[in-house]
């Protein structure tokens, strides 16, 4: 799941999804000099493989695919698990100094240690455990500051936790830990590729290939054909809808009923006919 290049053929990939861009912005001629229909990365005199705006549009739509699927909870977007070991000890118990786990590195508030990072595919923290380093025990639970982290005397475990600015905040402690981490996540998308393997480079999420491309024709549409504009907002709007309810409804599967209200409570609201 966690992978996005080579992985499991029913997800789809690069180029299943830009042959079917292609063919709904009718371009599927051959762009090698050939007659006929192309194929693959033979396939577009204007949105072939080769053009960067081709992979921009593709982009663009899956971190949106995967936000609208996070805003619904979908369990195929959480990391759990993932477990950061060595995270290195302060010196001294210093109330000023806070640490951070980010994408470029670890921080203990003096330096860079760039060997330990956050998974570049990490968008919001859900929860976090923490251990010594070294002894295989279990992990302990770590507890959200959503007021900010507390200037404190640090100890032998860092306690708390604190998301901004793209990193996790922790107070710090005495000795070396290990950090257990579940997180949602996005897509890891990067700058345009002329080696991108479109065969080889999948999408995680099954069943999505169709709502890509929907989001992409509406990127084409705002810029090439206006007049089609409303017409891809619907598709996309068709083919979002199914994937959310989806997994909407596999939320819903488990009943959630609530605890009947006990006589004194009745008691204590209720108010007597002859009063009102």
């Amino acid at each position: 799941m966690q992978a996005v290049t080579g992985g499991n053929v029913r997800y789809p990939n690069f180029q299943g999804i830009a042959d079917l861009f292609r063919s709904g912005i009718n371009d599927t001629a051959n762009n090698t000099g050939g007659l006929g229909t192309g194929y693959g990365s033979q396939a577009g005199l204007i949105m072939s493989n080769a053009n960067p705006d081709l992979q921009t549009f593709m982009y663009s739509a899956i971190e949106e695919l995967f936000s609208d699927l996070r805003n619904v909870g979908d369990p195929e977007l959480i990391l759990d698990n993932y477990i950061i070991t060595g995270i290195p000890p302060l010196t001294e118990p210093n109330p000023t100094v806070q640490v951070s786990l980010g994408y470029m590195g670890y921080f203990n508030g003096f330096q860079w240690d760039s060997t330990k990072v956050l998974p570049i595919s990490v968008s919001k923290m859900l929860a976090m455990w923490e251990r010594p380093s070294g002894l295989n025990g279990s992990f302990a639970p770590m507890y959200p500051a959503p007021f900010g982290l507390a200037g404190i005397q640090q100890g032998n475990s860092m306690k708390y936790w604190e998301m901004r600015q793209g990193q996790i905040w922790m107070p710090g402690c005495l000795q070396e830990t290990d950090i257990r981490l579940r997180a949602r996540i996005t897509f890891p998308t990067g700058p345009y590729s002329a080696s991108l393997d479109f065969d080889k480079t999948y999408v995680p999420i099954l069943d999505s290939k169709n709502a890509i491309v929907a989001k992409m024709w509406i990127k084409y549409a705002f810029r090439f054909a206006p007049e089609n504009y409303a017409m891809a907002v619907a598709e996309e709007k068709r083919f979002m809808d199914k994937l959310q309810l989806e997994v909407v409804r596999d939320l819903q599967k488990d009943e959630n009923q609530r605890v009947e209200f006990g006589a004194e409570a009745v008691e204590d609201f209720a108010v007597a006919f002859s009063q009102l």
